[in-house]
């Protein structure tokens, strides 16, 4: 490989840099929020629960309970917080220019890199979850609750599933184009 293939090969890509610190930022920013709900006293989370169950009921005309709103809010936090950090963590990985070879190595570099975004996702979900269960222990009148991390983790795992079959169904689709091809070639050299 030539110096200059060396240079291109590990050049910073300053557009995506930007991208992931942004991210990144993003990130913690909504860990923060994460955490600053769960530092609410017992009586201040029912209220601003009961006030949601109250809007929905007059605007939607629904009958949610309190335990519903809680519930789909723990799952909401999380599901974005996996999807915030599975950008971040994609943003990350394209901050260094990398050539390829060819179109089934970058497609295959695509599908693993997709999973290791989904592990550390999913990874840094758990770890947040888990940790503000055990911080609500601390807070007045809250409690953890494993069933709560379930949850947050549900949200979060579902969005990570319709990913990874998203781009399996892409990755199968691109592979089934670029095969084709060489095919019709490889018949047309026989004849």
């Amino acid at each position: 490989m030539s110096l200059a293939q060396e240079k291109r090969r590990k050049a910073l890509n300053p557009l995506y840099f930007l991208f992931a610190v942004i991210m990144w930022v993003i990130v913690i920013a909504w860990l923060a929020v994460i955490f600053s709900l769960s530092s609410e006293t017992a009586d201040v989370s029912t209220l601003r629960s009961q006030d949601l169950v109250s809007r929905l009921s007059r605007r939607f005309n629904w009958e949610v309970t309190e335990g519903f709103v809680r519930n789909c809010a723990h799952v909401f936090e999380y599901l974005i917080l996996s999807a915030l950090t599975f950008i971040a963590m994609f943003a990350t990985n394209h901050v260094l220019v990398r050539e390829e070879t060819s179109v089934m190595d970058a497609l295959d570099r695509f599908k693993n890199d997709n999973e290791i975004y989904i592990a550390v996702s999913l990874w840094i979900t758990s770890l947040a979850s888990a940790a503000d269960e055990y911080h609500q222990i601390f807070v007045e009148g809250r409690s953890a609750s494993l069933l709560d991390v379930f949850l947050d983790l549900s949200g979060a795992f579902v969005l990570m599933m319709i990913i990874r079959i998203v781009v399996s169904i892409y990755a199968y689709v691109k592979t089934k184009k670029e095969i084709a091809p060489i095919s019709v070639e490889s018949h047309r050299e026989e004849i």
